[in-house]
């Protein structure tokens, strides 16, 4: 065999000839194969489609249950404590891990009856660390003690639900709304905090932690009161171009 090549490679176009048919067939070697149905797609592509369940995003409930004396008004100011000094530095360190995430505020005469609540869509990873820091909260602790915070309750980590953006949102409206409605909401309730610390540093509210978040209290009802309609509800209206809104089943209202 040795001879015949050397013959090939002693003329100029059987060499060319030749080298041209090695890199052919070095190059079908190194071509990866195709790929088929029956190929499993890479990790991380498989991955991206479908999280594992740890790292997909649920909707979770921090609820705090407040006391609220028979005969006496709600009382509204323990909320702006937890929202301020317990559920702002959690927001601040895990912003990137909470994606959404809300505030929501009642007081009825039934099963729940004065309660704050954090809402907040993370992994349950994510979840089980917020709930954790909430229960070892200094502040969450003074107010057990005293007696002004009856309960804190969370969604348990290892039993996510409500995987759904809209799923939080009132089931009565339509799937649209159900799931844009958390944006706004976040909006919304990210602004009503920030006024907690822009009417801290502007009111000079009393010392003690009470009589602090209780004038705050005062200040941000008066603010919704007198600005509310204008910088929130007017500005609302603006966006979706003026037009008549249903308020009631019994007429329209344009604002």
């Amino acid at each position: 065999m040795r001879a015949p090549v050397v013959a090939l490679l002693r003329r100029p176009t059987a060499a060319l000839l030749l080298l041209a048919a090695l890199l052919l067939q070095l190059a079908g070697c190194a071509t990866p194969p195709r790929t088929t149905p029956e190929t499993p797609k890479p990790v991380a592509e498989t991955e991206a489609a479908h999280p594992r369940e740890d790292q997909a995003l649920y909707w979770w409930f921090s609820r705090f249950r407040l006391d609220w004396p028979e005969d006496q008004p709600a009382p509204w100011h323990p909320d702006l404590l937890l929202a301020d000094r317990v559920i702002r530095p959690i927001l601040e360190d895990e912003r990137d891990r909470i994606p959404l995430w809300r505030f929501h505020r009642r007081a009825a005469r039934d099963d729940a009856g004065r309660q704050f609540s954090f809402i907040y869509r993370t992994t349950p990873a994510t979840a089980r660390r917020i709930q954790a820091r909430l229960d070892a909260d200094p502040q969450v602790a003074r107010l057990l003690r005293k007696g002004t915070l009856l309960k804190v309750s969370h969604d348990d980590p290892a039993r996510p639900q409500r995987p759904g953006i809209g799923d939080t949102s009132d089931p009565a409206w339509t799937p649209e709304m159900q799931r844009a409605w958390p944006l706004f909401i976040m909006g919304a309730s990210e602004l009503w905090l920030e006024l907690i610390r822009e009417l801290g540093e502007s009111t000079k509210p009393p010392r003690g932690t009470d009589a602090r978040y209780a004038a705050l209290n005062d200040a941000l009802e008066t603010l919704w009161r007198n600005q509310g309609g204008h910088a929130l509800l007017h500005h609302l209206s603006a966006v979706f171009g003026y037009r008549e809104l249903m308020v009631t089943r019994r007429g329209l209202l344009k604002l």
